[in-house]
């Protein structure tokens, strides 16, 4: 299946609200934000009805990076954290 870059090149502060709405369901948060999505039919329609924001590329295949794991980074910063809670001293009372 083909891929499409789509970058936000424009702001969307004067937009209509379904405009911000449909920006949001492409996964764009700001100007010179880019995503690659599959080219569909319901893809082609989002960006045509937003074409004056956008900026559109074709994507082949190599120019694609692998998406990088979150949820390894999480589980490495886990064991660091609860280390860190046992290794503090205990609070105690009195005087």
């Amino acid at each position: 299946m083909a891929l499409v870059k789509i970058t936000q090149e424009k702001s969307k502060i004067r937009c209509l609200d379904k405009h911000k709405r449909t920006l949001a369901a492409l996964g764009l948060r700001r100007i010179r934000h880019s995503v690659i999505k599959n080219d569909t039919p319901q893809i082609r329609g989002m960006i045509a009805s937003v074409s004056y924001l956008l900026r559109v590329e074709p994507v082949t295949a190599g120019d694609v990076k692998p998406a990088r794991p979150a949820a390894s980074a999480a589980k490495a910063k886990a064991p660091a954290a609860k280390a860190a809670k046992a290794k503090a001293p205990a609070a105690k009372g009195g005087s």
